[in-house]
């Protein structure tokens, strides 16, 4: 059946139609009688996902059709020019009939023709433009990409009409097709970086990709690293720095997520903010973040270290203090910090889960009473529910979501090596994770790479954001800029 020629006689194609979709429920079969011909139409769609004005603009069209007397044309040619405008292409077959209707098009076939017209009557289902919910800034644009990939296009034409900009777009998946783009500045990305990125693209074999999170753990370089080693952004002047920067965004319909290849971790740790405030302020705030990244994974392990193995280290009046307020506490340093480590991190996802009031609400005063119970009951000491507060402090500064959430993964790993080899396991955990990182790639690029500054000029936008200098009236960026 699924390969056979459509037929000429309406109440066949119906049929065969009913039969070949299984009688599925949200499929609809709506005649319409064409009185100066004599004739009828069918209209096959699936309910909902169809632009009802439109469609019964080209009914009522149709219903009213008459035979000119001075110059009479066929049927075919009638109903040609009535549905011009959304007019994609014609089928001749059933298995064609049935593709189209599963993807949202309107099929209209007329008694008495073989071949069946497919209609673009789609009302796309898409949500109002607005401000991110991950990437606020304090000073910048206020818009955000949504879940319609060419609603993303737009917008990224909208800020660059560049004649340059290319968009390449193409399905992927086996089960569910996913349109997929890729955009990038021709002449400015690299032909090997956009061949590298068409080919990972196109291996995809999944069934089915809800979200472009799920393409990026498809075509990133090392599946097992907790780092990501793409960037992802739903605002579109990061899309519009990265390609300045030559660099290949990947966008997928049905996500607000675009993402940016290749990927250095400079960028991860850069904000918008950086760029929109003064140089002072983008420099100052760029360095508290890479702070505050080694106080998130080390803080709980030199603690642990320090009072476990190494006390003498620490001035007398501080260790003093430190033994009491542990004084009545059974558990070891890292069982404390175990305790409430994993205390914090379930109140955090309990408050994403939870609507936003309620979540705040949560996350703030569970916070408290358990750390202030937890301290009276003895089971953990008043420094300990301090230095967890640090660190769950700074876990909130990183920019990107999935690489602060690298970090509080790894901070268990510092725990455990600070528990069992103390200072020698902290330094020697540090080291795993930089040899780690220095080895790491993005798309054949280093991810370290920002970080090789000997005779280059990439470390001025790496750490420390320097100001911008005009000349003939143009601001330069600073050599090897990457915005985030």
């Amino acid at each position: 059946m699924q390969t056979k020629t459509l037929h000429k006689r309406l109440d066949q194609k119906q049929e065969n139609l009913k039969s070949l979709l299984d009688m599925q429920d949200d499929v609809v079969f709506k005649e319409v009688f064409i009185p100066g011909y004599d004739s009828t139409g069918l209209f096959v769609f699936v309910n909902g996902t169809m632009d009802y004005p439109a469609f019964n603009e080209i009914v009522l069209d149709l219903s009213a059709a008459q035979v000119e007397t001075n110059h009479p044309i066929s049927i075919e040619q009638l109903v040609i020019s009535k549905i011009c405008p959304v007019r994609e292409q014609d089928i001749e077959t059933y298995e064609k009939a049935k593709e189209y209707i599963f993807d949202g098009k309107t099929l209209l076939f007329i008694d008495g023709i073989v071949t069946g017209y497919v209609l673009n009557l789609e009302k796309e289902k898409i949500r109002a433009l607005s401000e991110p919910s991950t990437e606020r800034v304090v000073r910048g644009p206020k818009i955000g990409f949504i879940e319609s990939l060419q609603e993303n296009i737009g917008l990224i034409r909208q800020y660059s009409s560049h004649p340059s900009l290319i968009v390449k777009q193409h399905k992927i998946g086996t089960m569910e097709k996913r349109e997929v783009a890729l955009i990038y500045y021709e002449g400015k990305a690299s032909d090997s970086l956009i061949k590298e990125v068409n080919q990972r693209v196109n291996e995809v074999k999944a069934i089915d990709l809800q979200d472009s999170g799920m393409l990026e753990e498809l075509i990133e370089d090392t599946a097992f690293s907790p780092f990501p080693q793409i960037q992802n952004t739903e605002r579109p002047d990061k899309v519009l720095a990265a390609l300045q920067e030559g660099r290949v965004v990947i966008m997928m319909d049905g996500s607000p997520f675009a993402l940016m290849a290749p990927t250095t971790i400079t960028m991860l740790l850069q904000s918008p903010d950086d760029y929109y405030e003064r140089w002072v302020a983008g420099s100052f705030l760029r360095a508290l973040r890479y702070f505050s990244l080694f106080v998130t994974v080390f803080l709980s392990g030199i603690y642990i270290s320090l009072v476990s193995f190494n006390p003498g280290l620490l001035p007398t009046e501080l260790a003093m203090t430190i033994a009491g307020t542990r004084e009545n506490v059974p558990f070891p340093p890292f069982v404390e910090a175990i305790i409430m480590e994993l205390t914090i991190e379930l109140l955090r996802e309990a408050g994403i889960r939870l609507p936003s009031p309620i979540g705040q609400t949560v996350g703030l005063v569970g916070g408290v009473i358990i750390g202030q119970a937890a301290v009276q009951a003895n089971i953990v000491s008043s420094l300990m529910v301090i230095i967890v507060s640090i660190t769950t402090i700074t876990s909130f500064t990183v920019p990107q979501y999935s690489f602060g959430l690298a970090f509080r993964a790894l901070r268990f790993g510092a725990m455990i090596f600070s528990a069992v080899l103390g200072l020698y396991g902290t330094t020697l955990f540090f080291i795993i994770v930089i040899s780690h990182l220095s080895k790491l790639t993005s798309f054949q690029e280093p991810y370290f790479q920002p970080m090789d500054f000997i005779g280059k000029k990439t470390w001025k936008d790496a750490f420390f954001r320097l100001p911008k200098r005009k000349k003939g009236g143009n601001i330069l960026e600073p050599s090897g800029r990457q915005n985030s």
